[in-house]
């Protein structure tokens, strides 16, 4: 549904929508969040509640955004969680932020924008058709989604305002285009850590331990009780139904007895065949999130339904072997990389030849002539925040970690960029870097209001 948007204005809202994590920001850790089962909703923010459909709705979204650009969101779910979670909070707290100014949007704002969304258009009016068949996929109604977009309205107001209020300063542009640009000689020594090779053993262990993250076939976790009718009669059954939805209702356990018994609890699969009545079978699609328990009948048994979670199978350890390997050497190569790192860090305090550290680490010794310091950036997978360490001359070695190993550098000449090179570079930066610092000082408001704000998260959605 999301693939050919690009060009719309649908596009500019769901990527407003989906976007709250802003680039080089992370999420606050959730346990720093009270964790409760005892709210209805997704999470509560200072005392309001959001509801589920709220986040059911971002999942959805992210989902669809992922798998548009080819992305297997099957073994992502615990992160597209995490992610419809922080979404909601985010934009919670930025909403309330806009009531406290007085700066919500109108119904009319809201009504306006509805009616200018590309998607929703034919022969380019408004269809309503379009519309209520796009809520109808997503399940929500006119009403609720709308309060969602004069949400999502008002939230622009504010950062429209904080907006107007920003600036990038011209010495902040200097810097960053001297750092970027200055031409720098010494040398350099590269230290490679040796790649780890997890053994069979290990790799099926890995699989063991973390084998719910290698979800295949999607299904869902369903009880099923009977209530015979042929043994306790039409009234007192009809009685036990009540009380065995009452109990499943509240997620309390149905002791079975005279009349009641658990007839199934099982995972069930899409097109598996099922040893159940069949009018139970029919209204297995229909129970999810949204509707937990069902009852059907027939002329001798009352059947309650209940939906516990969603589950999956997991796929084979052959099909996920080469990911379970890339993972693996991932952490490992972490953390031996990390000791390496100390090891250089150690060694450099007495010994700062380069020469010298090269034939004790196994490293390759370079020669770094009239190179900018964005061209090592680039070339050896330096930090930018790491770039002024190249540009101004040390008495001793920096020690860096790299995406490409352990690099130690010697700087023995900086020459600032030319004029013109100069000015040429600000003007092509300049809005760039004034987006990516705007983005940073957003996410550090949202933070703020993260850490002042009373924040609770329905645990059970999270499990």
């Amino acid at each position: 549904m999301f693939i050919n948007v690009g060009k719309s204005k649908w596009m500019k809202f769901i990527l407003f929508v989906t976007t709250f994590a802003f680039v080089g920001t992370a999420f606050v850790a959730l346990l720093v969040y009270k964790m409760s089962g005892n709210i209805q909703g997704i999470a509560e923010v200072n005392g309001k509640e959001i509801p589920m459909a709220e986040f059911y709705y971002q999942v959805s979204l992210i989902t669809n955004q992922m798998e548009s650009q080819g992305i297997d969101t099957a073994p992502l779910k615990k992160q597209i969680y995490t992610d419809a979670v922080r979404n909601v909070i985010q934009q919670e707290l930025l909403y309330q932020e806009a009531e406290k100014e007085g700066i919500t949007a109108t119904k009319e704002e809201v009504k306006q924008y509805l009616l200018d969304i590309d998607v929703f258009k034919e022969n380019g009016r408004f269809s309503k058709e379009k519309y209520l068949t796009f809520l109808s996929n997503i399940g929500l109604t006119p009403s609720y989604f709308e309060e969602i977009l004069r949400k999502e309205l008002s939230v622009r107001h504010l950062l429209s305002i904080h907006r107007v209020s920003f600036y990038l300063s011209e010495d902040e542009i200097d810097t960053f285009v001297n750092k970027s640009l200055s031409r720098v000689e010494g040398e350099l020594l590269l230290i490679v850590p040796s790649e780890y090779k997890p053994t069979e053993k290990e790799v099926e262990e890995y699989y063991s331990r973390n084998i719910k993250d290698y979800a295949g076939k999607k299904g869902k976790l369903v009880a099923v009780y009977q209530i015979s009718i042929k043994e306790l009669g039409e009234e007192e059954a009809e009685k036990r139904v009540k009380q065995v939805y009452k109990a499943l209702k509240n997620d309390q356990s149905v002791a079975e007895e005279k009349g009641v018994k658990k007839l199934f609890e099982n995972p069930v699969y899409s097109e598996e065949k099922l040893n159940l009545p069949e009018k139970v079978i029919e209204e297995l699609p229909k129970v999810g999130e949204n509707k937990k328990i069902a009852l059907v009948s027939d002329k001798e048994n009352y059947y309650l339904i209940k939906y516990i979670k969603e589950v999956s199978q997991p796929l084979p350890l052959e099909k996920v072997k080469d990911r379970i390997i890339s993972q693996i050497k991932e952490e490992k190569n972490r953390k031996i990389q990390e000791e390496l790192y100390k090891k250089v860090q150690e060694a450099v305090k007495t010994q700062k030849d380069l020469k010298k550290l090269a034939q004790q680490f196994k490293g390759q010794l370079k020669e770094i002539k009239g190179k900018t310091a964005q061209t090592l950036s680039v070339e050896y997978g330096i930090p930018q925040e790491k770039l002024s360490l190249l540009t101004r001359k040390e008495k001793s070695p920096v020690v860096l970690q790299t995406q490409t190993g352990i690099l130690v550098i010697n700087i023995e000449k900086v020459k600032p960029p030319e004029e013109q090179r100069k000015q040429e570079m600000a003007n092509l930066l300049k809005p760039i870097l004034t987006d990516s610092k705007y983005k940073t000082l957003i996410q550090m408001y949202i933070d703020k209001l993260e850490k002042e704000a009373e924040i609770t998260i329905n645990r059970r959605v999270l499990q």
